[in-house]
């Protein structure tokens, strides 16, 4: 057996001993890297369809459908014809006389006679008795006041009555004339006057006379020999902070603000399937009745009856 060594690259420094008998195997080396990914194979076969899945429940039955319209009245059918007159039947007994009628009404009231002539006068009969009180007739008019009577003699003095009610107030009289103008008045004292300003006085005024100040919010006054005394100022200093107040009641709730606006709608969901076709409806109303056909005509007349009995052509009739 001839074994050939390739030698790809030879080491400086490195002695390689050749022989012609194998020798011992070399221990595994390092695995190379990944070759480059080869070409797609071919597309398998396609495997074979799986076992149809259980068949999934029932949906829910659907809502009954609402009743159908009423449908038409049908066309009324053609009139049949006339059927042949039957044979007339053997004339039945006579039978029994009917009860009385009532009564008829009485008939209007006949018109009245002329007066006969007057006989004579008959003999007076006796006073018959006399008869209960009729009701009071109606009061009669009042009759006129008659004429007035003679003074009669001054009576007595009677008691003082009690004082009677204030009575209402009388309507205002008409305004009086203007009275002539009096006298002119005496001189009053002198009047005094409260002047002001945004500076201090100095010779408005007279004795008696106040001034404020209305930039310094000072009074000044009473003047008096021509003199201003010094102001006095009306407004104090400012005082300490008060305490804080007490916490006021909750005040009432404000009034719910407007509701704000709908949201945009929502994706359509995916149709669910399909449930069972709901019960039949209820039978619609009965349509209107057909117009009546027209009459057939009149059949002929049948052949007289043998041994009829006339009827009496008078009823009694009650009251006669």
């Amino acid at each position: 057996m001839t074994t050939y060594i390739i030698i790809e690259s030879i080491t400086p420094q490195v002695s390689v001993e050749l022989s012609a008998d194998q020798g011992p195997q070399g221990g595994q080396g390092p695995t190379g890297p990944t070759g480059p990914t080869g070409p797609t194979g071919p597309a398998g076969s396609t495997g074979s369809t799986g076992a149809t899945g259980a068949t999934g429940s029932t949906g829910a039955t659907g809502p009954t459908g609402d009743t159908g319209p009423t449908g038409p009245t049908g066309d009324t059918g053609p009139t049949g014809a006339t059927g042949p007159t039957g044979d007339t039947g053997a004339t039945g007994p006579t039978g029994p006389t009917g009860l009385t009628g009532p009564t008829g009404d009485t008939g209007p009231t006949g018109a009245t006679g002329p007066t006969g002539a007057t006989g004579p006068q008959g003999v007076t009969g006796d006073t018959g008795a006399t008869g209960p009180t009729g009701p009071a007739g109606a009061t009669g008019p009042v009759g006129a006041t008659g004429p007035v009577g003679a003074t009669g003699p001054q009576g007595v003095t009677g008691d003082v009555g009690p004082t009677g009610a204030v009575g209402a107030t009388g309507p205002t009289g008409p305004v009086g004339a203007t009275g002539a103008t009096g006298p002119i008045g005496a001189t009053g004292p002198q009047g005094y006057s409260v002047l002001n300003g945004t500076v201090d006085p100095t010779t408005q005024g007279v004795d008696g006379d106040f001034y404020i100040n209305t930039a310094s919010n000072k009074i000044f006054g009473p003047k008096a020999a021509g003199v201003w005394p010094a102001g006095v100022d009306l407004v104090g200093p400012t005082g300490a902070t008060g305490p804080v107040g007490a916490t006021g009641p909750q005040g009432v709730t404000g009034d719910t603000g407007p509701t704000g606006p709908i949201g945009a709608t929502g994706p359509v969901g995916a149709t669910g399937p399909i449930g069972p076709e709901g019960p039949t409806g209820p039978t619609g109303a009965t349509g209107p009745v057909g117009a009546t056909g027209p009459t057939g005509a009149t059949g002929p007349t049948g052949p007289s009856g043998s041994n009829a009995t006339a009827l009496p052509d008078i009823l009694m009739l009650g009251g006669m």
